[in-house]
């Protein structure tokens, strides 16, 4: 798996890995809900500057729900060992997600995860 890799990606593997958005959404359209899931999946890797992918969709334009997982992913990203980076503890991934909230991610999202996470104590006290 490209994702267990250690060391940059080639060419070839980060256009294949831009690629996971599409798959996720071919496989979820079976299924009942896939008209409200098919855009979370396909849509969870824009940014909100319109520099992500597949489509380059920029703020609103991106569905709420892609924008809720793209924070969720991206923090459990930095909190995940990955062979491609170190291991963030959870107030340095928050650090992380507050810069890049407005450039990466919606800042209203970021704000309400971070919020969450500091309310439920995963940030300490």
């Amino acid at each position: 798996l490209i994702i267990r890799k250690g060391g940059p990606l080639t060419s070839a593997e980060y256009q294949l890995m831009q690629q996971h958005p599409l798959i996720g959404e071919r496989i979820v359209q079976p299924l009942r809900m896939a008209a409200a899931v098919g855009p979370i999946v396909r849509h969870h890797h824009e940014r909100w500057d319109g520099r992500g992918y597949p489509d380059g969709l920029v703020r609103e334009d991106i569905p709420l729900g892609a924008r809720i997982v793209a924070v969720a992913d991206a923090f459990d990203a930095m909190t995940t060992a990955r062979p491609y980076n170190r291991v963030l503890s959870m107030p340095e991934a928050a650090e992380r997600l507050r810069a890049g909230a407005g450039m990466y991610w919606d800042p209203a999202v970021v704000a309400a995860f971070l919020g969450w996470l500091q309310a439920s104590g995963m940030l300490g006290r």
